[in-house]
């Protein structure tokens, strides 16, 4: 069965096809929505003039200086991610759920003198906090489509006249680009066209479907993965007034996503892609940051955050299968390594404390998302210098807000409120990427109960997010995504 034309509107360019550095992979890089401790979490992770909290030490260093005494604490959580996809105007969910230690830390406290003047402490903190989750599942479909995938593979081959010789090769001798051409070749999804005498003419390519055949279609994403962020620190307080610390982080970061499409054709014949990418790699940072009290009522805080800086190594697997008379497979295996360089920020915060029983407290936080660059890719061969040049025209630099509130019922009992909002730092929306399109939204509550030493906090928070998800595929170039992430903590603390 065959199909005599191409589609007059062509895709050029694959994204999948080029290289696999985009915008939209260093903004996962970048992004850190940070989850640690529950009694955090509930307050929405305002902790930048506060301390006093393991997380505060990822937010503003000279937190631990708050501490008077020790404290171990450890926060394991459940993490519920529910995401609705808009495809061809009907809406599919999907979710995930998996069990998580967002945080584990110790601080320690020692004092330098008797007396309550210069140096009262020195402090420290050791231990780690989790910065982003990454586990998704959506899927959507469309049926009767009178576009198929191979339309845009047939015209992209027709476009380049790629040579019969040449998608004979194997598959490591192929330009990346054209991958995806030389799989549905290998598997028989597109053919030679044929002159009037039966010769292959080179270069020229029709797909095996029927002339307006209609295709049913389905797309699912899979991602997993996690941010976390390993952290010393160093902290000092000077009188119970002004604090100063330095936390020297390093980062440990692993995203994985799997994309599945499919197409049923006609004559009980199919075909299956699947496009699996694995990223990991290690980075590191640093923070600096300041505490003063003016009054008792009163605390403002001050940090800056280093960029993280970067060395990743990531894999792409992309093969097809097609269900004909006969079943074929063909698959390709890409590896590449970079380093990358996350935006740095400033954070800064204001706290009130109300007749010992409650407080507020806000952090704004700068961060230039036009100034994250790609560096030395391949073993230091690619300089990026196309890519980070459009940096500024894609990116903006945003201000991220949280809030949160404390209420003492008791002298034992607390509870919690906060509100965080992140910036969305695009200023378009990128064609075959994924892209936030609005801002992020975070709730948060939560309660807390402390008897001596030991101490129970219990939070839940509720992020909410709007996604243009980019793919190759015809009906799924942008598809309408929100993600509601729920996250239930829990942390025990005890000091010493």
């Amino acid at each position: 069965m065959k199909r005599y034309y191409v589609l007059i509107a062509l895709m050029i360019v694959l994204p999948q096809l080029m290289m696999a550095q985009n915008f939209a992979d260093a903004y996962r890089m970048s992004y850190n929505q940070i989850q640690g401790t529950a009694r955090s979490a509930g307050m929405g992770n305002a902790f930048g003039a506060l301390g006093g909290d393991f997380t505060s030490l990822s937010i503003n260093p000279a937190g631990s200086a708050i501490y008077l005494t020790g404290e171990f604490v450890i926060t394991p959580s459940y993490y519920i991610n529910k995401t609705d996809m808009t495809v061809g105007g009907s809406k599919f969910s999907d979710n995930d759920q998996s069990f998580a230690l967002n945080n584990v830390g110790a601080v320690g406290a020692f004092k330098t003198n008797k007396s309550e003047a210069g140096i009262v402490s020195i402090n420290y903190g050791i231990g780690y906090n989790r910065l982003a989750n990454y586990n998704s599942n959506s899927f959507g479909n469309y049926n009767q489509s009178s576009v198929s995938w191979l339309d845009d593979i047939t015209a992209y081959a027709n476009n380049e006249a790629l040579a019969n010789a040449y998608l004979e090769q194997s598959i490591g001798e192929i330009e990346y680009r054209d991958w995806t051409t030389k799989l549905a070749w290998d598997t028989y999804l597109i053919d030679p066209v044929y002159d009037n005498d039966g010769n292959a003419i080179d270069g020229q390519y029709q797909s095996i479907l029927y002339q307006d055949e209609k295709v049913d279609q389905r797309k699912t994403f899979s991602t997993d993965g996690r941010l976390d962020e390993y952290l010393f620190n160093v902290s000092l307080n000077f009188n119970h007034k002004f604090y100063l610390g330095t936390t020297l982080a390093f980062h440990d970061i692993r995203y994985d996503s799997h994309t599945r499409y499919e197409e049923q054709l006609l004559d009980n014949n199919s075909y299956i892609h699947d496009n699996d990418y694995y990223m990991s790699g290690s980075g590191f940072n640093f923070k600096i940051g300041a505490i003063y009290k003016p009054v008792q009522t009163v605390r403002l805080g001050l940090a800056f955050h280093s960029p993280t800086f970067y060395q990743i190594d990531e894999k792409s697997v992309l093969s097809m299968d097609s269900y004909l008379s006969q079943s074929y497979s063909s698959y390709g295996v890409n590896t590449y390594n970079y380093d990358f360089n996350s935006p740095w920020k400033v954070v800064l915060s204001g706290a009130a404390v109300f007749a010992k029983r409650g407080l507020i407290s806000v952090d704004a936080e700068y961060q230039d998302y036009a100034s994250m660059r790609y560096r030395r890719g391949g073993y230091g061969s690619d300089n990026f210098n196309d890519l980070n040049s459009e940096m500024g025209d894609i990116f903006n630099s945003v201000v991220n807000l949280r809030i949160g509130a404390e209420y003492k019922l008791t002298n034992q009992f607390a509870v919690r409120a906060g509100y965080q909002m992140y910036g969305n730092p695009f200023k378009n929306t990128l064609e075959q990427q994924a892209t936030l399109t609005d801002n992020t939204n975070v709730f948060s509550g939560g309660f807390g109960y402390t008897i001596n030493a030991f101490s129970v906090n219990l939070a839940y928070s509720n992020s909410m997010s709007k996604i243009s998800e980019g793919g190759e595929q015809p009906n799924y170039y942008q598809v309408p995504t929100e993600k509601n992430n729920h996250n239930i903590l829990m942390s025990f603390g005890f000091r010493f």
